[in-house]
């Protein structure tokens, strides 16, 4: 991927990816990622509909350290980038409006997109044993992905 090539894209998403592969660095990728992914608390930043295939894909091998953890921050963008309600003043006041915010809708094409993967993440049963509590945001992921 030519990470350079996507505008607004920093610089440092390859070595964050690359970093959640490797046992020592893993845990430190992570709080990286958050970073990267959001650009403030309960909102996505830019850069996570072009991430979402990798995480999805790294979330579903069992050789990847830490992919529970990715796995919760998948569910997190998958809720997050539900559409808000327009009649809905407080959703609209914490989330504001969906035209200002096209990273929601990126997102929800990227799940949609690799609809296989979430399939697969969903039906894992690892996966499912450590994210039981959160059956609302696998719930939130399977509408994301539009399943």
């Amino acid at each position: 991927m030519a990470w350079s090539a996507i505008p607004g894209c920093p610089a440092e998403v390859p070595v964050v990816l690359r970093g959640l592969l490797d046992p020592d660095a893993a845990e430190k990728a992570e709080r990286a990622l958050g970073f990267l992914v959001m650009s403030a608390p309960m909102h996505l930043s830019s850069v996570m509909p072009m991430v979402v295939p990798f995480l999805l894909r790294l979330a579903a091998d069992p050789s990847v350290p830490r992919r529970g953890e990715l796995f919760g921050v998948v569910l997190v963008a998958a809720v997050l980038s539900e559409p808000t309600d327009p009649d809905n003043p407080a959703a609209l006041a914490i989330s504001g409006r969906e035209e200002d915010h096209p990273e929601r809708s990126r997102c929800r094409s990227a799940f949609a997109a690799n609809a296989n993967w979430v399939r697969r993440l969903l039906a894992d049963p690892s996966l499912r044993a450590r994210t039981e509590p959160l059956d609302d945001d696998r719930a939130g992921l399977r509408k994301a992905a539009g399943l």
